[in-house]
């Protein structure tokens, strides 16, 4: 029994560590979108947010599935074995992103236009390649740290990483005024910086030597999984080539806009998962388990709803400051901050699929995770394809929301049958009402007040709104003390 507990001490630590780290990086990284509206135009804005959304496409089907098995494949006590199954993994992944980019390097001029209108596009088209490239390459170094708990190295690694990336961009971008070439050029750099970090872990695990039975069993094990990868990054990215294809260049980059402000959602769905996986392997057991994991939904609403209304309260005010080359947001990309609520709600019902997602590793069903995934990320294509030419880059937005509803809604199915929970719906939906309410109360602040009348004025919103939340009994005190004692448990673990 101790030796479970110290092994899921050792989880808790290192998911805190992974977690930390990827925070703080995601935020640094949202810290660029001054820069980008300011310097960028807004052709240069939305072409490098479908590259991107391009390249993480790009990089499962690089993967091929040979990244989740070597992780499959890796023992601890066996240095031999390992070297083998890195061998195989990394030669995989390199040797095949190497070959693609090579034939469509060839065929530059076919490809390019289809990634980038912009001038050089050629030169533009060979830097996303590389940046591809240059990601398969630390693929399974990465993967390395993980299967060796160098959970440390792992995240400083990342976070350095980062650092350097935001610096070029700062350098390329706003001091040298390179466009949409420097943000690539900054990547570029940046992931070749990462190649020749991981060069001791390459050099300690790669040979010449092949084992073909090994080999054999690692793509039989592997090459299964490439679909459910692939749906999962779809279901985040694919609205944004075929948003591309449907709509003007400057709805297109409105549309990156209000994406990327939707960030406090996303992080804070991120800073729950990586809380909660401990969380519910530490109290799968417990007899009122179901019970706990009921009320975690509905506390994972109320810090949702919370964080909904500061978003909507506030990021109009935050939009307009003075920052770097100008406003934190180019005030030519203000149209598409309407959408931020609509992204935001996407989020939260991908929150509520992670909360559901628990039953399936505790019963070791994960085998309905990736259908749910993929009818999902089916759907999204879907419903991009039809309500994008009925309602603009605003149905691409709702075709986010509706895609992770039916996740949501799909894993909820398959759950009450692999591992039922009574949830609190009635308890959820209120939340949602009152949130809905004052978010309407809140629509109704002019807009043509000063920035300090309106932080007054949604200043009052966000106290009401939290006294609406005391006043019809959804939240008490003794609730904010038991969310605040339940992960405080996680955090002394690490």
């Amino acid at each position: 029994m101790s030796s479970t507990k110290s092994r899921i001490k050792s989880l808790a630590g290192d998911t805190m560590i992974y977690g930390s780290f990827t925070i703080i990086g995601r935020f640094l990284t949202f810290l660029l979108t001054p820069l980008y509206t300011n310097y960028l135009s807004k052709q240069e804005f939305g072409d490098i947010t479908n590259i991107f959304a391009l390249i993480a496409i790009i990089n499962v089907v690089f993967s091929f599935g040979m990244e989740p098995a070597f992780m499959r494949f890796f023992k601890s006590d066996n240095f031999e074995n390992n070297k083998k199954v890195f061998t195989h993994s990394y030669f995989s992944i390199v040797g095949l992103a190497a070959t693609t980019i090579v034939i469509l390097l060839v065929f530059g001029d076919f490809f390019s236009p289809m990634v980038t209108d912009l001038p050089d596009r050629n030169y533009i088209f060979l830097m996303a390649l590389l940046i591809s490239l240059f990601d398969a390459m630390v693929m399974v170094p990465y993967a390395l740290l993980r299967m060796t708990r160098r959970a440390k190295r792992f995240a400083y690694t990342r976070f350095f990483l980062i650092i350097i990336a935001v610096t070029l961009n700062i350098v390329l971008v706003v001091v040298f005024k390179t466009g949409a070439k420097g943000v690539l050029i900054s990547q570029v750099i940046t992931n070749l910086i990462g190649v020749f970090i991981f060069l001791p872990e390459i050099f300690k695990y790669f040979s010449w030597k092949i084992d073909l039975k090994l080999f054999k069993e690692m793509m039989l094990f592997g090459f299964p999984t490439v679909p459910a990868s692939l749906s999962a990054i779809l279901l985040q990215v694919v609205d944004r080539p075929i948003l591309k294809s449907l709509v003007s260049v400057n709805e297109f980059a409105n549309y990156s806009l209000g994406f990327r402000l939707g960030i406090t959602m996303m992080l804070t769905v991120a800073v729950f998962e990586y809380a909660w996986k401990p969380f519910y392997l530490n109290h799968r057991e417990d007899k009122d388990a179901k019970e706990l994991f009921a009320k975690v939904l509905n506390y994972f609403t109320l810090a949702a709803g919370f964080v909904f209304m500061i978003t909507v309260c506030y990021m109009d005010i935050i939009a307009r400051m003075p920052f770097v080359g100008g406003r934190f947001v180019n005030p030519a990309y203000y149209e598409g901050m309407f959408i931020i609520p609509i992204i935001l709600f996407g989020y939260f019902f991908n929150g509520i699929y992670a909360n559901l997602a628990a039953g399936f590793h505790i019963e070791k069903q994960t085998k309905y995770l990736p259908i749910s995934i993929g009818i999902a990320a089916v759907s999204k294509i879907i419903l991009n394809y039809t309500l994008v030419p009925v309602f603009g880059y605003q149905g691409a937005a709702w075709a986010t929301l509706f895609s992770y509803v039916i996740a949501a809604g799909v894993i909820y199915y398959f759950l009450q049958r692999i591992y039922p929970i009574k949830y609190n719906w009635i308890a959820v939906g209120k939340v949602m009402a009152i949130t809905a309410a004052f978010y309407w109360i809140n629509t109704l602040v002019p807009s043509n007040l000063t920035i300090m009348m309106k932080f007054f004025f949604k200043t009052l919103i966000m106290i009401a709104y939290c006294g609406g939340l005391v006043a019809f009994k959804i939240i008490s005190i003794n609730d904010i003390t038991r969310i605040k004692t339940m992960f405080s448990r996680n955090k002394k673990l690490s």
